[in-house]
C-alpha cells in the first residue's frame, strides 16, 4: 500500500524508526507533533532545520510521554531553547519523577543497541512541559489552530489534536496503529474502556485526513472505517486475553499466545521486542486485575 502525501501545512521531519515527528508550518508560528526516539535525534534536528526554511521552532506538541515519542525531546530544547512544550498534566509529573525519566533513558538505550547507535548519547536532560493542556484547549499557529483533546487508554497522558481549517487529525496512540489497509493493532496499556471511549470520540470529528502514530497520514479510503475497524480490533485482543484469562494461564502463557497473533515481522523491524513484551504483559495485566 502507497502511503499518502503529508497533507500541507504538515511535513514529515521523522528521524528514523518510532513514533512520527511531523512539522506544522502555521501561517505565524510552527509546531513540531512529537520527537520520535533519542537516537535519531541528529536526523531530526537536520530534517527539521530544513523543514523550517529558517524560521523559529515555536512549539513541540507531545502526543504523549514515551521514550520512542519524546526521546529526542531533549535534542530539540538544547537546539531550540525558547520553543513553548506543550502536553498534558499528567506528561508533566511524568516528566519530574526520577524512576520515569530513568526508563525513558534506559528504553532509549535499549533503542540505540537496536538500531546500532551509541546508547551512551542517551539522556533526558531538561525535558519539561511548559504548558499544561486540556480538553479543548486551542494552540494559535495563525490562520490555523490546534485544538487538543486528551484521548486515554494508551497512557494517561495521551493527546490528539485537531488542525483547523485543513481538517488534519493528529490522533494518538489509544486509537490504534495502523499496519496495512486490513491490518491494525492497538497499544493499550491503561484502560480499555477509555480506548474505546476515545475512539468513538474522534470518530465524530469532521476530519479530511488523519495523522496515525508509527504510520503517517491515513489514506483516505479508510477514514471512513478506520475508528470501527479499531473498535474491532480492541474487542477482539480484550476476548483472546480474556478467554486465555479464564483458562488460568500465566502471564507467560498469555503472552506467548498474544505472540502468535500480534507479533510479526513488520513489528519487529519497527518495535524493539523488550518493549513490545513489556507492552503487552501490562496490558494482560490490566485485564487480569479487571478479573479480580
Amino acid at each position: 500500500m502507497n502511503r499518502p502525501a503529508f497533507p500541507k501545512p504538515l511535513t514529515r521531519v521523522t528521524g528514523g524508526p518510532g513514533g512520527e515527528a511531523v512539522l506544522i508550518k502555521g501561517s505565524e508560528k510552527t509546531a513540531l507533533h512529537d520527537c520520535g526516539m533519542a537516537c535519531f535525534h541528529k536526523e531530526l534536528i537536520e530534517n527539521t532545520e530544513n523543514a523550517l526554511e529558517g524560521r523559529a521552532l515555536d512549539y513541540v506538541i507531545l502526543s504523549h510521554s514515551h521514550y520512542d515519542h519524546m526521546g529526542a525531546l531533549p535534542y530539540i530544547i538544547k537546539r531550540w531553547p525558547d520553543v513553548t512544550v506543550c502536553g498534558s498534566a499528567k506528561a508533566s509529573q511524568v516528566f519530574k519523577s526520577k524512576g520515569a525519566t530513568d526508563l525513558i533513558v534506559s528504553m532509549g538505550k535499549t533503542a540505540a543497541k537496536f538500531y546500532e547507535h551509541d546508547p551512551n548519547e542517551i539522556n533526558a536532560e531538561g525535558i519539561r512541559v511548559d504548558r499544561i493542556l486540556e480538553n479543548g484547549d486551542m494552540i494559535d499557529l495563525g490562520d490555523e489552530k490546534l485544538m487538543a483533546f486528551e484521548t486515554k487508554g494508551h497512557t494517561n497522558c495521551s493527546m490528539s489534536y485537531f488542525l483547523q481549517p485543513e481538517g488534519i487529525l493528529l490522533a494518538s496512540e489509544s486509537t490504534g496503529i495502523l499496519e496495512n489497509e486490513n491490518k491494525l493493532h492497538t497499544s493499550i496499556l491503561k484502560s480499555f474502556d477509555e480506548s474505546l471511549e476515545s475512539a468513538m470520540f474522534l470518530k465524530l470529528l469532521p476530519y479530511r485526513y488523519v495523522l496515525i502514530p508509527h504510520y503517517g497520514i491515513l489514506p483516505q479510503e479508510l477514514n471512513d472505517k478506520y475508528f470501527d475497524m479499531y473498535i474491532e480490533e480492541v474487542q477482539r485482543e480484550k476476548s483472546l486475553i480474556e478467554d486465555c484469562i479464564k483458562k488460568g494461564m500465566s502471564v507467560d502463557e498469555i503472552f506467548e499466545e498474544h505472540k502468535k497473533v500480534y507479533w510479526n515481522e513488520l513489528r519487529a523491524k519497527n518495535n524493539p521486542y523488550r518493549a513490545y513484551r513489556m507492552n503487552t504483559e501490562i496490558t494482560i495485566k490490566l485485564l487480569m486485575s479487571d478479573d479480580v
